[in-house]
């Protein structure tokens, strides 16, 4: 059977669907992927993963939004995909298009959370909600990554609740855990990152820098915490994207040297060693504050045996269990944001409770092989495998 999985960029299929994807090559299944030609496909493809490279514009934009969708359903016919499985807002729409102009059987969507949420304005709401119905039409199954989506959908009648499933999110336990990592190597890693010796306290994010991702208001709230603690570092993992709608590099770094805090963040940019680079942390935090679905990097950071800060938005708030596994904010509010950071860094005892509490929910709800099995079972259901 041939699998044929859509998406916008290069770096969904690096962070988010490999592991999926490796699986079904391992249940010895033909899985292709289309997506914007960039640094992370070549990569990619020289690790030899199939990638068609087409650009798919991650803005609405009609001329080049109708070429992506002529270029996909040529793609699709030429090789005959038993089933088209589609990611992210705008390639998830023009990948479906594409799939049922090329009269693919079967045509699944993961919802990395719904483009209307809770945060958005009412003519965004309207305006997403519409295409999302309309483009349900054409889909055999919407799979979500969060239970208030599904709820959401039901309430809306988005579609037929039988089009519905909970496929959640999930990381590998084994590679993300705290006891496979080396001491000395941890100490040498610190010091190649830059941190200072007399550093104390480290706090740590991931994701594009983007002003979504609440970057900033982490910022602002280092400023507020500095005078009680001093020697406190943050990392901020992950970089820009030149495909990125709304760059941010610049205003964050002009907002790091404005607050005079220049010594105590560092930027890694992109990282493979993940779970060396959280295992430096003593606290994850992810000050979203739009559009997630259920992100991995909570999920990254509570393997790892981490608390975690994070805001009171979708996905986020039923990946955490506030005062369990860490401490719930208001989005865009530094204020709250720092106080919780200060919370837990003034607690080491509640620290420890609340990583200790996330290893285990981890291990129990977000397993990467529960994962792989609901999507088998869907694929099995669709009579694809």
């Amino acid at each position: 059977m041939k699998i044929l999985h859509i998406c916008a960029i290069g770096g969904t299929v690096e962070a988010l669907l490999r592991p999926q994807i490796d699986y079904f090559l391992s249940q010895n299944l033909s899985v292709e992927i289309a997506c914007s030609p960039g640094s992370e496909v070549k990569k990619l493809q020289n690790q030899g993963y199939v990638i068609h490279p087409i650009e798919i514009d991650r803005r609405i934009s009609l001329v080049r939004n109708l070429r992506s969708i002529y270029q996909l359903m040529q793609l699709i016919r030429q090789n005959r995909y038993d089933l088209v499985h589609v990611h992210t807002p705008i390639a998830a729409v023009l990948g479906r298009i594409a799939a049922k102009l090329a009269g693919v059987k079967r045509i699944v969507y993961t919802a990395h959370g719904f483009p209307f949420h809770d945060r958005s304005s009412p003519s965004q709401y309207r305006f997403y909600f519409t295409v999302e119905k309309f483009t349900a039409l054409i889909t055999d199954l919407i799979l979500t990554q969060n239970h208030e989506d599904i709820a959401t959908a039901k309430k809306l009648n988005l579609c037929p609740p039988e089009k519905l499933g909970y496929l959640g999110n999930g990381v590998d336990i084994n590679r993300f855990r705290r006891d496979r990592l080396n001491s000395t190597h941890q100490i040498q890693l610190r010091k190649s990152l830059g941190i200072p010796d007399n550093t104390n306290f480290i706090i740590g994010t991931i994701g594009r820098i983007t002003q979504k991702k609440g970057s900033g208001y982490l910022i602002e709230a280092a400023a507020k915490l500095l005078p009680d603690f001093p020697n406190l570092q943050v990392l901020i993992i992950g970089s820009q994207l030149s495909s990125d709608p709304e760059p941010f590099y610049t205003e964050l770094i002009q907002k790091i040297q404005s607050l005079g805090i220049e010594k105590h963040v560092i930027l890694t940019g992109e990282r493979e060693d993940i779970p060396e680079v959280l295992g430096l942390l003593d606290i994850f935090t992810l000050p979203t504050f739009t559009h997630e679905g259920l992100p991995r990097s909570i999920l990254e950071g509570m393997s790892m045996g981490l608390p975690v800060v994070t805001t009171d938005i979708r996905g986020c708030r039923e990946a955490v269990i506030h005062g369990k596994t860490g401490l719930i904010v208001p989005p865009q509010n530094s204020q709250k944001l720092a106080e919780a950071l200060g919370i837990l860094l003034s607690n080491s005892e509640l620290r420890q409770s609340y990583g200790q509490a996330s290893r285990e929910r981890v291990e129990v709800t977000y397993d990467e092989e529960l994962v792989f099995g609901r999507l088998k079972k869907y694929y099995q259901e669709l009579e694809i495998i």
